[in-house]
């Protein structure tokens, strides 16, 4: 009777000790993981010095991409360096633009820094028309108070040469909620592009 005890604590002692072992290395395991998982958290993080050369896309490279878009496109809007040169057709006043993107040529090439051809003709072709061999607008100003600078992008689909992310854009001192954005990129070469027209966009 002696001896099955004894049997009995040296298994049931056998038992513990294994179930501890393999607890202690799961647990180990996992912390290794973890410890895995936040370096190539860490390494994700792309430093952007050329947002019209971004190579490698994702949640850190996308908002500097965004800016820069953001800029050509207001630009663009904004009549490039500004003239005082109008005419009127029909009623509405237009205005030319500057000469550095005073063609349809200049100003493709001027966006398609930051979007694809497709993207910018969309745009051109919709908001600017030829006079008298210059590209000119409607003689207005446009505007966006969002603060794209501040936008985080969250990966909604993907493939080697096209993504698509969720924009959320805050809003001046959070007057209001965020905007939610869905924007689409391609990859032009070996360069990053935005594949959503601006207006639709900005």
């Amino acid at each position: 009777m002696k001896r099955n005890k004894r049997l009995t604590f040296t298994l049931t002692a056998a038992v513990l000790g294994l179930s501890m072992s393999m607890s202690t290395g799961a647990a180990a395991a996992g912390a290794g993981n973890q410890q895995t998982q936040g370096q190539a958290q860490k390494a994700e993080k792309v430093v952007v010095t050329d947002p019209t050369a971004i190579t490698k896309l994702n949640s850190t490279s996308v908002p500097p991409l965004i800016v820069e878009a953001e800029k050509r496109y207001f630009y663009a809007m904004g009549g490039g360096k500004g003239s005082t040169d109008v005419f009127e057709i029909n009623g509405q006043q237009y205005r030319y633009l500057s000469d550095d993107i005073g063609t349809r040529a200049k100003l493709m090439d001027y966006l398609k820094q930051a979007y694809t051809e497709k993207a910018a003709a969309y745009f051109v072709d919709k908001y600017f028309i030829s006079h008298g061999g210059r590209l000119a607008q409607l003689n207005a100003d446009t505007g966006n108070i969002l603060e794209f600078g501040k936008a985080t992008a969250k990966m909604l689909s993907m493939t080697p040469t096209q993504r698509v992310y969720k924009l959320c854009v805050p809003y001046p001192e959070h007057l209001q909620g965020p905007e939610y954005i869905t924007v689409k990129f391609e990859k032009v070469g070996d360069h990053w592009r935005v594949g959503t027209a601006p207006h639709a966009v900005f």
